[in-house]
């Protein structure tokens, strides 16, 4: 091989490097989607839990008090962390991508350490309120 082919050869595979980074970023925001979707899902099925157990105590005949319900809170923490996480792997896809382009990844944890974080603390609430609901 002739230095000119050498050098195309090594601009096609830089060029296939890069294209399989750029995949592998997209997949990754699609990841967060998923787990954005995920989220989203469950603090709205745990906000309608409530309603639910209202609606069946007043079939039955018993009082519910009102005050005694924390899953309205905790599905709207549960959705507004989906939302908060869509919001910053779209900001990570852009800066992963442009980071990409410039040849220099710095990788970076906050997005995933706040989302974990999120999701512990709306699991404790949730163990808290079926403790304290008696379910």
């Amino acid at each position: 091989m002739d230095e000119r082919q050498v050098g195309e050869q090594q601009k096609t595979e830089s060029g296939s490097a890069r294209a399989r980074e750029h995949l592998a970023n997209e997949r990754t925001l699609l990841a967060w989607i998923r787990t954005s979707i995920a989220l989203m899902g469950l603090g709205f099925v745990v906000a309608r839990f409530g309603l639910f157990l209202r609606e069946i105590s007043a079939i039955g005949g018993h009082v519910v008090q009102s005050g005694s319900s924390y899953s309205g809170p905790i599905g709207i923490v549960l959705v507004a962390s989906g939302l908060l996480a869509v919001a910053v792997s779209t900001f990570r896809f852009f800066q992963a991508r442009d980071q990409i382009e410039k040849g220099r990844f710095v990788p970076e944890i906050f997005a995933e350490v706040a989302i974990v974080a999120v999701t512990l603390v709306a699991g404790a609430a949730l163990i808290a309120y079926l403790a304290l609901t008696g379910s």
